[in-house]
């Protein structure tokens, strides 16, 4: 195997969602490779980071921004599994997906957040479609109703990364 390879069995990844309350459509989804150097010391890079948007928020749209609103908010904080990974899902949402654990929200609502990804706009097969749910128009497009979103290239990137590194497995969201 490559050095790389060598590297990343004795390591683990994690992704990082940090929201922009001013623009939540501006926000950052961050990947890290954690290195395990030897028992008492590990070494942490950020590997990428992309444009991530999350919710319907705007600075003047608190609604938005709020956690325990359904398909409306953006996704609330704290500590999501990520349960499985398709770079063909067909739904709602399609092509290449990160499905996220359930989240309960921290406001008084106590909403279960259902039905999280990260993804982007395009058709099962990855490619762009002529619909607005499969196509990437721009910078509205990362709006979406909690899920994290990325633009079609920034999400083929991450995918890239299954190849040279461990899976994430976590998402932290703050």
């Amino acid at each position: 195997g490559t050095s790389a390879e060598a590297a990343a069995a004795k390591g683990s990844t994690y992704l990082e969602f940090k929201k922009n309350k001013k623009d939540p459509s501006n926000s950052r989804l961050s990947f890290y490779f954690v290195q395990q150097i030897d028992p008492d010391k590990t070494r942490t890079w950020r590997v990428a980071s992309w444009r991530a948007g999350s919710g319907l928020g705007t600075a003047d749209n608190k609604i938005g921004r709020d956690g325990c609103k359904s398909n409306v908010g953006w996704l609330p904080s704290g500590t999501y599994n990520i349960t499985d990974f398709s770079s063909n899902f067909s739904g709602k949402i399609n092509g290449i997906v990160w499905r996220l654990s359930n989240k309960k929200c921290l406001g008084k609502a106590k909403t279960e957040r259902t039905a999280l990804f990260i993804h982007s706009e395009m058709k099962s097969n990855g490619k762009q479609g002529s619909t607005e749910a499969t196509r990437w128009d721009g910078a509205s497009d990362y709006k979406s109703n909690g899920c994290v979103k990325l633009k079609p290239a920034d999400v083929r990137e991450l995918k890239s990364y299954r190849s040279s590194y461990p899976k994430p497995t976590r998402l932290y969201v703050s």
